[in-house]
């Protein structure tokens, strides 16, 4: 199909159409038919004419995001974006492809994989790049991008299960939806960045990504936001955003009651006005077929937000074949220290071991994580190639001593087989899915030791609970551990029930692990304490000189008393001091009430007084002589007076 025919087709429609309703996209609008909108109603028609004829000749729609919109919107409408294009010119997909590097940062690379996806693309290969890898590589372990933001983690965690990632094993699926359910407001809402007040876009967005992402749309977190979008709800049906509604925040808040399983149109959406979100959605849309934000302001985005809404298809549009994930948590544990702990990506790996011989793994094992943990963790590991395979002789430096050295476990069990030959997601036991893979210095046969806490983000003097149990290689099993030292704000010791109670009374972020002779170092836990913070007072004090200051060492000038008219005094030496912190100008001025006896005849350092000046800088003097040169005509006798004054300004 290309655009033309698409045009025709459509404006067929809207001219039958007009006959019969003239008023039609022009003035508010009731839902037509039963919820969702077919794709060949008058409303979806019309909305992607609209579209159509704003794409270009290079396949655009309006601008490089909007088009990865508006591909969602054509594919959610049942038709192909492969076929969008202007006659024989390039696809609106085809411009994603040529303008693929115009992605640069996580939720550009989430849009563009929800995008490609939709289009029956490999997301993994699209335009030259790989915006899955891309998209993963802002994954720092916890969350996706940024860590005050939660947008990237609500498109990020859509975009992953779109591209196929399964959500039981991927762990940045995993982790970035306990992120996000962590910070569920007190009103059930969120907000696009953490700490943030709650408004109805971000919200309908964390909706949408925690349901694909497999959540109950009975559990607490997605009944609570729900309640939360119903109670922005105004008198005609819209949801309140900055005081009014919009056809953005209408349309994803639609998308996120449809992902739920309900109807936007059905009586728990329905205000005693009789009005429901998709009544005042219609409101904004125009003649041509185009949606307003809010007023006169016809827009290809919104447009598209519309489509998707109307036809009743959330985000993510599309999802890939399920595809295995290759990311893994590794935790190094050296003898005194944790090393490294963070997640990798592994697939094949090349390890070279210490007499520079290469060994290719062609799938991912437990050496090609400890392999790409120590590229990301900028430490080193030695491996020697023995009777027994390859054997981790040494990580960071440390070597064996005596009956310890670096051993390694799966998901805390002592695999039966060395690092290199135990193949991730596949070997046995444990069974798969993996995800940690623990590296340790110890003595052979010492357990590991696990911490939990049952509340990470307690208020300022609530009391939350660390548990700390010993893996039992013999069972399987977990019991637990007393007399272990759990380091937090201070040393705490854990009961014969294995737990120890905290409370901390001021704001404080700090990670908390165990310890124990003859364990392996357990695990570390960010708590994060009130807002996080931590204070401590500390008093200050500062003398402030003054910019500009000096000092003069003598307070008067005695000439003598035998001058005459024609002769000169004897040099009087005058030391002008710096006390300030600027580096100064000095000039002088002379009065007096001797018919000008020092006014003409005082001369400092050789001239005429007022054609002195002398820099000074900070912490430094000057010295210059003050000379009374009386004028051969001077009338006056007896003792006459004057004042000299110096006077300093910015010399710098």
């Amino acid at each position: 199909m290309v655009r033309d025919t698409h045009r025709a087709r459509v404006l067929s429609a809207l001219l039958i159409v007009s006959v019969m309703l003239p008023c039609v996209l022009v003035s508010a609008v009731m839902a037509a038919g039963p919820y969702p909108f077919e794709s060949d109603s008058i409303e979806v028609s019309a909305a992607l004419d609209y579209l159509s004829d704003q794409q270009m000749s290079d396949g655009k729609i309006s601008d490089f995001s909007t088009s990865a919109w508006a591909v969602m919107a054509i594919a959610a409408a049942g038709e192909d974006p492969n076929d969008w294009r202007v006659n024989s010119n390039p696809s609106v997909v085809d411009y994603l492809a040529t303008s693929a590097g115009s992605a640069n940062a996580t939720n550009d690379y989430s849009r563009m994989i929800l995008a490609i996806v939709a289009a029956g693309h490999d997301p993994a290969d699209f335009g030259g790049r790989d915006f899955v890898s891309l998209l993963k590589a802002t994954y720092d372990g916890t969350q996706i991008g940024d860590s005050s933001l939660l947008n990237d983690d609500f498109w990020g965690v859509m975009a992953l299960v779109a591209a196929g990632y399964d959500t039981t094993t991927s762990d940045a699926i995993h982790d970035s939806v306990s992120f996000i359910l962590e910070h569920q407001n007190a009103d059930g809402g969120w907000s696009w960045g953490v700490g943030q007040d709650s408004d109805v876009d971000s919200t309908a967005a964390a909706l949408m990504a925690l349901i694909a992402a497999g959540q109950s749309v009975s559990s607490n977190p997605i009944e609570e936001a729900l309640s939360y979008i119903k109670s922005t709800q105004m008198d005609n049906g819209g949801f309140e955003s900055w005081g009014a509604t919009n056809s953005a925040t209408n349309s994803w808040a639609i998308d996120a009651i449809a992902a739920a399983g309900q109807d936007p149109t059905g009586p728990e959406w329905t205000n005693n006005a009789g009005n429901d979100p998709v009544d005042d959605l219609l409101t904004f849309q125009n003649a041509d077929g185009s949606f307003n934000w809010s007023s006169d302001d016809p827009s290809a985005q919104m447009t598209a937000y519309a489509i998707n809404a109307l036809v009743g298809r959330p985000y993510p549009v599309a999802i890939q074949e399920p595809i295995q994930d290759f990311t893994y948590h590794v935790r190094v544990e050296g003898l005194d220290r944790t090393i490294w702990s963070g997640s990798v990506t592994v697939e094949e790996s090349t390890i070279v071991d210490d007499e520079g011989v290469s060994h290719h793994f062609d799938q991912p094992t437990a050496l090609g994580a400890l392999h790409e943990a120590s590229l990301t963790g900028d430490f080193t590991y030695v491996v020697q190639d023995t009777s027994f395979g390859l054997y981790v002789y040494s990580i960071a430096g440390e070597e064996p001593e005596g009956s310890a050295g670096w051993f390694f476990r799966v998901d805390y069990y002592s695999p039966m087989v060395g690092a290199a030959d135990f193949i991730l997601n596949q070997t046995t036991p444990p069974d798969p899915p993996h995800r940690e893979i623990l590296f340790a210095y110890s003595q052979w046969g010492e357990p590991p030791l696990r911490l939990e806490v049952d509340n990470t983000t307690p208020d300022v003097g609530e009391t939350f609970t660390v548990t700390v149990n010993t893996f039992d290689d013999d069972t399987g099993d977990w019991s637990p551990t007393e007399n272990a030292t759990v380091y937090a704000n201070q040393h705490y010791v854990t009961g014969p029930d294995g737990t120890v109670d905290i409370t901390i009374d001021t704001d404080w972020t700090l990670e908390v692990r165990a310890e124990k002779d003859g364990h392996i170092r357990s695990n570390r836990v960010t708590v994060t304490v009130g807002t996080g913070s931590y204070s401590k007072e500390v008093s200050m004090s500062a003398t402030i000189m003054p910019a500009i200051s000096f000092s003069v060492n003598i307070d008067a000038i005695d000439f003598g008393d035998d001058l005459a008219p024609g002769d000169s005094s004897a040099p009087v030496p005058v030391t002008v001091t710096n006390t300030g912190a600027w580096q100064l100008l000095i000039t002088a001025q002379v009065t007096d009430a001797a018919q000008n006896l020092y006014v003409d005849g005082l001369i400092l350092d050789g001239v005429g007084w007022d054609e002195f000046s002398a820099v000074v800088a900070r912490q430094d003097a000057i010295e210059c002589d003050a000379v009374l040169s009386v004028p051969e005509t001077y009338p006056l006798v007896g003792r006459q007076d004057g004042t000299l004054i110096f006077w300093a300004s910015d010399g710098r």
